[in-house]
């Protein structure tokens, strides 16, 4: 449509505009450190991956009310969501489980985490920063990381290392309009003499969020309480030790996407309880830097729904529960060899168990009961993983940085076998069948090898050139090697058979860094080998099936980038956009689940007021193209674009007491409009976005 084609025309330009023309010796724009994109502190100039930050200011700026709302809108992530709560994220046309979800940069997320990664398990209120490693890193991370990583980073400890005992309280809160969603959090962070704690309890409470036709959308609500701890232990000044703690109880989450006529369909219970110990080193002979850390998840959770059947002559009901647990720990070395070279090392080993139980029922509208089926919808499973990494950063030279990597792991997963009873009962609420079919189960083993090589040239102070070249792979989880889920209508069959997702990855780029004016421009092509999907499987136990199998040879391809342009000391103008292809290999039938062209486009007016304060005004637009290439089991989508403006006061002190207080309103979705996301979970309806929605938030510290 010529509106996106304009969009795109200007995104491109802002991105490739010759450098020279901002030119200055006076280069004062400063620059990010990383830490996820090679596992150890670089600048992100300095680093050949395409990787982007949300940092604590812009989270205090946008005030999300969740991750997935705190990285919509980074360049070449899309989210596939309802509302802010189930949402799965893609990168460059990768999701579900193919983009790993890092908590401080462990794999301590379990397995069903795994497949809802963005749900609120940690409170943004505990949220530092979110980095977004665009592209593969199994290299470094293991399985998942095919279509990236995005590590949600906390806050750290603070007053460890002062000689006196010190304390600080910060007090957060936040309303939003479009769902009457209130938050609140009090923390606490106190230490010295070798002593750091930091204590955050919080809690939030949504209603269902209204479209922009002003229509709620049904069971799109949510609850939950939350408790963070951290501690930090200095035994000497090279040697610390670390603690942590998370408890997050969601009460209430909707699921809309089951069906919109549901009388109800929600979590009633999503429990967390997260434990991780740590040690920390530094200046251990030819060692560096070492950390290991320890850690232990576990969660419950219970789904419960209701709704009618398409003839309306009875109501669905179905309830489960599922527990998952993972046990992990990491050990990761730095260690500089000469001046020119620096070796991380590592080893990773996680094991992850399951248990569930569900219930479906059929009950007729004079209330006798018509059908029950029981089972297991993942087994009394578990499985091991053990990966082991190395990495080398190497100068070459004044101009030239070469990161080579490598990692090797191995899977081993078994699980007991499955029953699916289905009883059928007369007018009369009495037993008249009674049919049960075993899902046998194998135990599966995979291991794979993935190497990453990124070379970083220098062409100017200014201007660098990337390239990286690696491949990647995804182990099947649980759920895909052993699943039983589904029920009345159609059942979801695990396959022990499966292979592992490869992939084999290419990426070009440019990094722009001026006094006024920074950008990233990358190209990129992926070929994916073994894609996992579902196909027709007949029945069981009389039932619809299909199969996880491996079905498709696939190939993606595309582009993302983002910039920042200072017109003067106070105006600045930014914007990014992404695009990506992805088709069958073989068919030549477009993939599912993959985002038509997106992108941003803003302008910010950033200046002093009060003589210390800080104020900022910022509008922007959020654009997407309309989808015209769905996959296989997708429909054609209209393009929409939304209006966002926000604006807010940064107060370093307000009296004698009172520091760093800011005071934040935005309004998303300005014009109020209705428009429905171009991704879906499976084959559900399209789920409405939030319509106009003001959001405020304060915040201070005392």
């Amino acid at each position: 449509m010529p509106v996106m084609k304009r969009f795109t025309i200007i995104c491109c330009g802002l991105l490739l505009t010759t450098a020279n023309v901002f030119a200055t010796d006076n280069v004062h724009m400063l620059d990010t450190v990383v830490v996820t994109a090679t596992r150890s502190e670089d600048p992100a100039f300095d680093v050949p991956s395409p990787v982007s930050t949300v940092d604590e200011q812009r989270l205090q700026e946008i005030a999300p009310a969740s991750v997935a709302d705190a990285i919509d809108g980074v360049p070449g992530v899309f989210l596939d969501q309802a509302g802010s709560w189930e949402a799965t994220p893609i990168i460059r046309g990768l999701g579900e489980t193919r983009v790993l979800v890092l908590h401080d940069g462990d794999r301590e997320t379990n397995l069903w985490a795994g497949r809802m990664p963005l749900t609120p398990f940690m409170d943004m209120g505990a949220v530092e920063r979110i980095e977004v490693v665009r592209g593969p890193a199994s290299a470094l991370y293991g399985t998942d990381a095919l279509g990236g990583v995005i590590n949600i980073i906390s806050r750290d400890v603070e007053f460890a290392e002062s000689d006196e005992w010190q304390m600080e309280s910060t007090v957060k809160s936040r309303y939003s309009s479009v769902d009457n969603g209130w938050f609140g959090r009090y923390q606490l962070a106190a230490g010295g003499n070798g002593l750091g704690v930091l204590l955050g309890v919080s809690g939030r409470d949504m209603d269902d969020y209204a479209d922009g036709n002003g229509d709620d959308v049904r069971n799109s609500q949510f609850e939950n309480r939350n408790v963070d701890l951290k501690a930090r232990y200095l035994l000497n000044d090279n040697h610390a030790l670390t603690a942590a703690l998370r408890i997050n109880d969601i009460t209430d989450m909707g699921v809309p996407q089951k069906n919109p006529e549901a009388d109800y369909s929600h979590f009633d219970r999503f429990d967390t309880r997260s434990y991780k110990l740590g040690y920390e080193g530094k200046g251990l002979g030819f060692i560096e830097e070492l950390k290991a850390r320890v850690y232990a998840v576990d969660q419950d959770r219970s789904f419960d729904g209701s709704w009618p059947n398409s003839a309306g002559t009875a109501t669905a009901l179905k309830s489960n529960d599922i527990e998952t647990s993972a046990l992990g720990g990491s050990l990761q070395a730095l260690m500089p060899v000469g001046d020119n070279h620096n070796l991380t090392t590592g080893l990773e080993v996680v094991r992850e168990e399951t248990d569930s139980s569900e219930v479906q029922l059929s009950v007729r509208n004079n209330g006798t009961l018509a059908r029950r089926i029981t089972f297991q919808p993942v087994p009394d499973g578990e499985r091991t993983h053990i990966g082991v990494f190395l990495q080398d950063e190497t100068q070459l030279g004044q101009k030239l940085t070469l990161v080579a990597g490598g990692r090797f792991d191995h899977f081993e997963a078994s699980a007991a076998d499955i029953a699916l009873t289905d009883e059928s009962y007369n007018g009369s609420g009495v037993l008249t069948s009674s049919n049960t079919e075993i899902n046998a189960l194998d135990d599966a083993e995979d291991s794979a090898a993935t190497f990453n090589l990124g070379l970083l040239y220098a062409l100017t102070e200014h201007l660098h050139l990337t390239t990286n070249v690696g491949s990647g792979f995804r182990a099947p989880d649980i759920f895909e090697l052993f699943s039983t889920r589904g029920g009345g209508s159609r059942i979801l069959l695990g396959n022990p058979d499966l292979d592992p997702e490869s992939s084999l990855n290419f990426d070009i780029g440019s990094k722009i860094r001026y006094a006024n004016f920074q950008a990233t421009f990358n190209l990129f092509y992926s070929r994916v080998d073994d894609y996992i999907d579902t196909v027709d499987a007949g029945t069981f136990n009389g039932i619809p099936a299909v199969r996880y199998v491996n079905v498709q040879n696939a190939e993606l391809y595309g582009f993302d980038g983002e910039a920042q342009l200072g017109l003067t000391d106070q105006l600045g103008l930014f914007g990014g956009v992404s695009n990506v292809v992805g088709k069958d290999r073989d068919s030549g039938d477009r993939l599912n689940n993959i985002p038509p062209l997106n992108g941003t486009l803003g302008m910010r007016w950033e200046d002093s007021a009060f003589n210390t304060a800080r104020y900022w005004v910022e509008l922007s637009g959020d654009f997407f193209a309309a989808q015209n290439h769905p996959g296989p089991t997708e429909e054609k989508a209209s393009g929409y674009a939304i209006a966002n403006l926000r604006t807010g006061l940064d107060f370093p002190t307000v009296g004698n007491s009172l520091h760093d207080v800011r005071l934040t309103l935005n309004v998303e979705n300005l014009f109020d409009k209705y428009y429905l996301s171009h991704l879906r979970k499976e084959d559900q309806d399209f789920i409405p976005g939030a319509g106009l929605n003001v959001i405020a938030a304060v915040e201070f510290s005392f």
